[in-house]
């Protein structure tokens, strides 16, 4: 049985085949051109290598720029998923509900139920009061 052996200084992989060969020196040895000069972690882009300096160094470039926060990230994927919170716990939003819910407590005494009929319905068939 032939075998494929790769050529990289300090790999020792070895494949039955020419295609399984090709796609290890595609994906641990081309793909991975930048390595870093403090540890030798070898990434597959100059802004990985980037990024990746930034554990090295502790800086965190990526800073949120929402009212009030001073969160700082190494990776803006990292920053990505911070902002979502943000959105997700939007401040005015929560103030809206929490009016809108103490209108509602408040004005308990002053619910009105109606009966609604079966439809079909007409554009003007509903006839209510005006929301408090």
């Amino acid at each position: 049985m032939k075998t494929f052996k790769c050529f990289y200084e300090s790999c020792s992989r070895i494949y039955s085949t020419k295609f399984n060969l090709g796609r290890h020196i595609n994906v641990f040895h081309k793909n991975n051109r930048f390595p870093c000069s403090i540890c030798g972690e070898r990434l597959s882009s100059a802004q990985n290598l980037k990024d990746h300096s930034y554990c090295h160094t502790g800086q965190k470039p990526y800073a949120c720029k929402h009212s009030g926060c001073t969160k700082r990230y190494r990776q803006a994927s990292q920053l990505s998923v911070h902002k979502k919170k943000h959105r997700n716990n939007n401040t005015s939003t929560a103030n809206f509900f929490t009016e809108l819910n103490a209108k509602i407590l408040l004005n308990l005494d002053k619910i009105i139920v109606f009966d609604i009929p079966d439809g079909p319905y007409k554009k003007n068939d509903a006839k209510l009061p005006p929301i408090l």
